[in-house]
């Protein structure tokens, strides 16, 4: 039977030459159109269609309408949702689609009906490949594989959207190679004033971080700060971009609330960037949203106008530039910030020998980009030497990857930074006065937060200045002292040590909660002793160090449980208990999920940990 002529079934012959390739449509065999497109699509992989996050995705540019909230380069590919009308387009555009037309007694050339690109796209999985990220550079897999052809590598899911690159000087890289990349890099930002070489160990640590991110389960965020501004913290983080994929990085602006932050976030992650910059922050930093992302795999969100809830990838680098950055809460530590100081009122009116040092890393980009790889490689083959550094807990892999390679080349520790983090955390200040005004005025009674307040704002006493000063930096309402915002800090602070005390949650009287204050045998500071005005009540523990965290008095478990943990982690809390009857997974179980990261990243110490087992295990034979 002869088809009806159609001008479009010339130019479709000729990229058919099997005519009778054409999907034939007709009634009663939607889900048959679909599984054939979805065919098509994925024999034919230069149509560009693949999977991610739930959605059926393809690599695009971005247009100006979409530059509200994140603004990307003009030359920047990201990675797009494949609309209903562009499922048309290309399932149109790489395979003919016929119907018998009974007026003619023929065939006659269709578009793809929008019900079969519906359908296609509705679906909750599909065969098509996944994408998992979109880079301008090559990058390193798990496995130490050094990925560098462009194009999409079907068993990482990794498109490489560049041109020809040039090979590693060496295909097994030494040790000493490693040092000469690490001067490499370091002399490309050796006009920068740093304040130390750990600061400029962050910088690399960012970029290294930002070549392989894609495949590693979390790592931390970086900031840039400095005491004034034209102190060049915006540029370190464009340099980054610049290196990874070749243009400045997306840019956005610190975002007002959670909301906010949730809705910007969800549209950086869907669009793969590799390196996000958050500039010019003026707040404190903080935020569930942030810390979802610093430490989960994944982050889910549901679309704007959409009830569909979107789960996508959490593998951005993400930069932050400020003047004097602070950090607050949980996210102090997840975080690493370089100081920039250039010991002058107006640093932009510095002069540098490379004038454009944008331009001048573009220009050698390959060759930037090939030594920060050959950090990393170099440290695989040698066989992942082990540098001694202390544990970073939620970023073990991390730590493996990117910090040691870099200490191995030479560098200094990046996560030296962390000490002065913390430090000016308002959240750690405003916990630390809360706690000692406390013990001045109640010791260890149990009391109502309800009763604290109103002896602060009634009594008048001098006894209670401190204590209600403290209160009102935590939880003020105008004149007023909020006492359910209080209350609430105070359960966040339960059981986390401050100046060698803690909160501890007590029973309840006519439905409000008592707390009361225990205090430890020794401060913070390492010193014998309490540090306190008054004294009744101390527990009889000793410990090594001071900068401890003590395990909560209830049995909580982590979503993932002790199976969850890793080996090494596992093996710690087995050796604690070696000779006890106290199993490590009841070890376990007495620790919250903060006590469990300080163990992990080494704040708790082994003697710290044996002396609470050892406690837990007596209690266990009562």
């Amino acid at each position: 039977m002869n088809d009806v002529t159609d001008p479009r079934d010339a130019s479709f012959k000729d990229a058919n030459p099997n005519e009778d390739a054409r999907i034939e449509v007709k009634g009663g065999i939607l889900h048959e159109l679909a599984d054939q497109l979805e065919k098509v699509l994925i024999e034919k992989p230069e149509a560009g269609v693949y999977q991610r996050g739930g959605y059926l995705v393809e690599i695009g540019t971005v247009p100006d309408k979409h530059q509200k909230d994140v603004t990307h380069a003009q030359d920047a590919y990201i990675i797009v949702p494949v609309t209903s009308t562009r499922m048309r387009d290309i399932a149109t555009r790489y395979t003919g689609w016929k119907k018998w037309d009974a007026r003619k007694d023929g065939f006659k050339s269709i578009d793809c009906p929008r019900e079969v690109a519906d359908t296609l796209l509705s679906r909750s999985t599909s065969q098509l490949p996944v994408l998992v990220a979109v880079l301008g550079a090559p990058t390193l897999t798990p496995d130490g594989k050094l990925l560098s052809a462009p194009g999409f590598d079907a068993q990482s899911g990794v498109y490489l959207h560049m041109h020809e690159w040039q090979k590693l000087k060496k295909k097994k890289p030494t040790h000493c190679d490693a040092v000469a990349a690490r001067k490499l890099l370091e002399d490309l930002v050796s006009e920068f004033p740093f304040t130390d070489d750990a600061a400029r160990a962050t910088w690399l640590a960012a970029l290294l971080t930002a070549l392989i991110r894609w495949s590693l389960r979390t790592a931390p965020f970086f900031g840039f700060d400095a005491p004034v501004m034209g102190s060049g913290k915006s540029l370190l983080g464009a340099l980054i971009g610049c290196l990874v994929n070749g243009h400045d990085p997306a840019v956005m602006a610190q975002p007002k609330d959670e909301n906010e932050a949730a809705k910007k976030m969800l549209a950086v992650l869907m669009a793969g960037d590799p390196v996000l910059l958050i500039d010019n922050i003026e707040h404190a930093i903080a935020g569930e949203v942030l810390c979802s992302v610093a430490t989960s795999e994944t982050y889910s969100d549901r679309l704007l106008g959409q009830t569909k809830k979107v789960t996508v990838s959490t593998a951005v680098t993400i930069l932050m530039t400020g003047n004097n950055l602070i950090v607050r809460g949980d996210l102090s530590t997840r975080m690493l910030i370089a100081r920039l100081d250039a010991g002058i009122e107006h640093p932009e009116e510095r002069s540098f020998q490379r004038a454009d040092i944008r331009q001048y890393a573009l220009a050698h980009r390959q060759e930037l980009v090939n030594a920060a790889l050959t950090i990393m490689h170099a440290h695989h083959l040698a066989g992942r030497p082990d540098c001694g550094l202390r544990p970073f807990g939620r970023f073990e892999e991390w730590s493996h990857r990117v910090r040691a390679p870099l200490v191995w080349s030479g560098a200094a520790d990046p996560c030296e930074t962390r000490s002065r983090i913390e430090t000016s955390d308002p959240d750690r200040e405003q916990h630390e006065m809360l706690l000692k005004a406390w013990w001045n005025c109640y010791e260890n009674k149990e009391i109502l937060v309800q009763t604290m307040v109103n002896d602060c704002v009634n009594s008048g006493a001098e006894v209670y200045e401190d204590l209600k000063n403290a209160m009102q930096m935590i939880a003020a309402d105008g004149s007023k002292i909020n006492t359910r915002r209080l209350g609430n800090k105070i359960s966040k602070w339960e059981s986390r040590i401050a100046q060698g005390l803690r909160v501890v949650r007590g029973p309840k009287t006519c439905g409000r909660q008592l707390w009361r204050l225990q205090c430890l045998s020794s401060g913070l500071d390492g010193s014998s002793g309490s540090p306190y005005q008054n004294t009744r009540e101390c527990q009889n523990l000793t410990f090594s160090i001071g900068t401890v965290k003590h395990p909560i008095e209830t049995t909580e478990t982590t979503g993932t449980g002790f199976s969850g943990l890793s080996s090494t982690l596992q093996e710690i809390l087995q050796t604690a208990c070696s000779g006890l009857q106290l199993t490590s997974e009841e070890l376990f179980l007495k620790f919250s999920t903060d006590d469990i990261a300080d163990i992990a990243s080494g704040r708790m110490t082994a003697d710290d940990l044996r002396t609470w087992a050892e406690m837990f295990d007596q209690e266990k034979k009562k």
